[in-house]
């Protein structure tokens, strides 16, 4: 018996230093440099429509990756944290590609044509009963020069 309670701890104890080791490396990942990062280049209306037609395609493709994308500025507003959202139009009604500024421009307007780059963090479905669109959403970023 007390052979498998040595077991036991032992099995105990390395999974909690495998667990802390994980999370240490997960908590000092370096940050990506948006700005000065390679970007996968596209337009607000083929990025809305991959995720639309192949979720699982537009995922590898683009979700956790430096995206830089080019559109049309639809509505330029708030968030709660006070970070300018620029929405940019897509084909389907009511449905935009969601980019999350790190500074507020407020040079942007709607109607302007622009090129915004940032972290692709995937698509969030609407309510196809209710009519309404989901949206793509774009962390971290900046107008592209």
């Amino acid at each position: 018996m007390r052979k498998k309670g040595r077991t036991i701890l032992f099995i105990l104890i390395a999974f909690a230093l495998f667990a802390f080791v994980i999370g240490f490396l997960l908590w000092n990942k370096p940050h990506v440099n948006v700005k000065d990062a390679d970007a996968v280049t596209t337009d607000a209306i083929a990025l809305y429509s991959s995720f639309m037609s192949d979720s699982a395609k537009a995922k590898s493709a683009f979700l956790d990756k430096v995206v830089e994308v080019s559109g049309v500025v639809q509505e330029v507003s708030m968030n709660q944290q006070r970070q300018q959202v620029v929405l940019l139009k897509t084909s389907v009604p009511g449905a935009s590609v969601n980019c999350t500024m790190e500074q507020n421009r407020n040079k942007i307007k709607p109607g302007d044509r622009v090129v915004i780059k940032g972290i692709c963090s995937g698509y969030i479905g609407g309510d196809r009963e209710m009519g309404i669109p989901g949206d793509v959403f774009l962390i971290r970023c900046y107008p592209s020069i």
